[in-house]
């Protein structure tokens, strides 16, 4: 394994701890260890490290010096800044997609709409998720401007992770229900409406997923809980 080139392995460890966060195997605080994750995944700390620069990148783990390094814990600012930051970007790229891309932005966005619905009713917390992120990011991709694709992308996979730490069947029913009267309203042609509707379900983010009273933290300023890796094992083949 050590011989294969370290770009391409520290993109595997990469995409690797990018789903455990994503996915909830690592809770939102979780103290982490290089040491620890290289033996547990079978690899040398040096693609370890370079995974841990670009989630540091990507807002889903906080190195701090000399203290250690940490999957992200939001607070209630954080939670809001974001939601505004998003409201923004998917506004303008609904606004664009639906004069460049109006059928193919529709069909992809009743299909998540749909799918997370089937997933709330059968109780798939991880599925639902999945089409939550398909249905926002149906705008962002069919947008055409690639500035609005990648200004998102800096905060999609912390969005994601929220979605699936935070989130409740309640409450993903709701946002469920929410997504269909979007695009109702947008296969009706009702775009002012429609986008204010999504301005508004995007800012509810943050009292769903939000904090009610700041974590307890240490002196670090982060959350005192290691992150359990047995059930991470080896890096795939």
């Amino acid at each position: 394994m050590d011989a294969k080139p370290r770009s391409s392995l520290g993109a595997r460890v990469t995409e690797r701890l990018r789903r455990a966060i994503i996915d909830g195997e690592l809770e939102l605080g979780d103290a982490l260890s290089e040491e620890k994750l290289a033996t547990t995944l079978g690899v040398s700390r040096s693609p370890v490290k370079e995974a841990f620069a670009t989630l540091e990148q990507q807002g889903l783990i906080d190195v701090r010096p000399q203290r250690g390094s940490f999957v992200f814990l939001p607070t209630r600012e954080d939670t809001e800044n974001l939601c505004e930051f998003r409201k923004t970007i998917e506004i303008e790229a609904v606004r664009l997609a639906m004069s460049r891309r109006r059928d193919e932005t529709l069909k992809a966005m009743r299909a998540a709409a749909e799918d997370m619905m089937a997933a709330c009713e059968a109780g798939d917390n991880h599925r639902s998720a999945r089409a939550d992120d398909h249905f926002h990011d149906a705008s962002l991709e069919n947008c055409g401007n690639p500035y609005l694709f990648n200004a998102y992308q800096l905060v999609s996979s912390k969005v994601a992770a929220l979605r699936s730490h935070r989130s409740t069947l309640p409450t993903r029913k709701n946002a469920s229900a929410e997504h269909i009267a979007i695009v109702e309203l947008l296969e009706s042609n009702r775009i002012t409406e429609g986008l204010d509707m999504l301005g508004t379900h995007v800012l509810m983010m943050a009292v769903r997923y939000g904090i009610e009273e700041e974590p307890l933290r240490l002196p670090g300023g982060r959350a005192a809980r290691s992150a359990k890796l047995d059930h991470i094992g080896l890096l795939p083949d």
